[in-house]
């Protein structure tokens, strides 16, 4: 997920609110078998047939394996059901927090000093293009014995394509699909807006102008359409042609102009909350009656509003049917966490194993599915929650594959760069400043050229 935008707020919720039981993380598939973290979704069947598919089933193996993670509940779960399917088998994990690029300074100062590589290590949506492009860093996935260009007919393609490295090889693998929308109050909706029907809803967020006009009408009710201006930012990176950076040169696309008017217009006129993502208030917000909708990624639904509603990770269905889902005016995808092996293990072939487990094992993805309601990469998965009538996410009473699984083909992985956690933090910092009213619109883009100058010296910035 998303490093300062996203693994922050994550981070201190899943700290103080997981219990021992709880799981946190994404579930995966194909090949092997993977039980994920968080419980964070009631639906209403459990179970169902499960299987595990792939040449690997019987196999077994052993040894030890050391892996690095950034979410304490997240590593130790996936290393745990690795060692339950393959006794044989130690992980040896260590986590250091994502926070402040702590994580990402230590694993890129291990890489380039060549002491203390994992095995395995993971990377999230924020830097896993800077970790697929370090020099010595993960092992070419594509080459020989690992072959995962084949791995386009199993895996979410777009998730295979941001695991690439800018030569065009895959070094990094997700366990995870994460589809993003609209999420947005029905109680709010059918009060306000005549209907919570989620088709009529994408209607209305269907264009800026679109967006306008329902703000007004909720405004007239005393609502804010959002909670403040990142929700509108993360839908409309996703709907860019092109990412910030292309060819070495920084890239300001039209649909950050759009939004960058969008935004400020919703300000101006008091239409949105002015409420900071992942602060307190941010969530705080979930519960209350004057703010409408979020940008939800999949896993969205558990860490953004189940976790911050009161009583809700012990009684997920204490508040069935409160949210919707709506499609956003373009597909876009938010968040992720990335699986490479080091190019210095002297263990590649255990860490490919792995590998596979976290990505390829449809027993597991189905399972972690239907435990958590986050969703799986595995396309074999995907087509099977799809068609089951009865796999209904409780808190919104819609099936999460039939919403997805229209749009994750046109989802674009290529946009993502390696410099973008700190790209988007700058437009961030600028953009509070100039709808705050303290600086223009002119200045707002000088200063944050200024700082993805200082940054990366080597871009070229107009």
């Amino acid at each position: 997920m998303n490093k300062q935008y996203i693994k922050k707020g994550v981070a201190v919720i899943l700290s103080v609110l997981m219990t021992a039981s709880l799981l946190v993380g994404c579930g995966k598939s194909g090949e092997e078998k993977n039980p994920q973290p968080t419980d964070p979704v009631e639906t209403n069947q459990q179970g169902g047939e499960n299987k595990t598919g792939g040449e690997d089933e019987g196999k077994e193996l052993s040894g030890t394996l050391t892996f690095m993670h950034f979410n304490p509940d997240e590593g130790p779960a996936l290393a745990k059901a690795f060692e339950d399917k393959y006794p044989g088998v130690k992980v040896e994990v260590e986590i250091i927090t994502d926070q402040n690029d702590t994580y990402l300074n230590a694993i890129t100062a291990n890489i380039r000093t060549g002491t203390d590589v994992p095995d395995v290590f993971a990377a999230e949506a924020a830097f896993v293009k800077r970790l697929v492009n370090v020099d010595g860093g993960y092992e070419d996935l594509s080459q020989a014995p690992y072959n995962a260009e084949d791995l386009n007919d199993k895996l979410l393609p777009f998730t295979i394509d941001i695991g690439r490295s800018e030569d065009g090889k895959i070094r990094a693998l997700s366990h995870q699909g994460t589809p993003s929308a609209i999420g947005y109050k029905r109680s709010l909706a059918t009060e306000h807006l005549g209907t919570d029907d989620p088709d009529e809803i994408a209607k209305m967020f269907a264009s800026k102008e679109k967006i306008l006009e329902t703000a007004e009408k909720l405004d007239k009710a005393g609502v804010n359409i959002f909670p403040g201006w990142n929700e509108v930012m993360r839908i409309y990176l996703g709907a860019r042609d092109k990412g910030w950076v292309v060819d070495g040169k920084l890239v300001i696309d039209d649909k950050v102009h759009e939004m960058i008017d969008l935004v400020k217009e919703l300000r101006d006129k008091g239409y949105e909350g002015e409420i900071n993502a992942w602060t307190n208030q941010w969530s705080a917000a979930i519960e209350d009656e004057e703010n409408f909708a979020w940008a939800i990624p999949t896993w969205g639904l558990r860490w953004i509003i189940i976790s911050s509603m009161e009583g809700e990770l012990e009684n997920p269905k204490a508040s069935a049917g409160e949210w919707g889902l709506a499609h956003a005016s373009t597909p876009y995808s938010w968040g992720g966490t990335w699986f490479g092996i080091s190019q210095d293990s002297e263990n590649k072939e255990l860490a490919w194993e792995f590998i596979k487990f976290l990505t390829l094992d449809e027993e597991q993805a189905e399972k972690h599915a239907r435990e958590t309601g986050d969703f799986t990469s595995n396309l074999a998965v995907i087509d099977k929650l799809a068609n089951d009538d009865e796999f209904v996410h409780s808190l919104i009473g819609q099936n999460p594959y039939v919403f997805y699984k229209p749009i994750i083909d046109q989802i674009k992985g290529d946009l993502l760069t390696q410099y973008d956690g700190t790209i988007e933090s700058a437009f961030q910092n600028a953009m509070d400043s100039y709808l705050a009213g303290n600086i223009t619109k002119d200045q707002m883009f000088a200063d944050f050229k200024a700082k993805v100058r200082d940054a990366f010296p080597d871009l070229e910035v107009e």
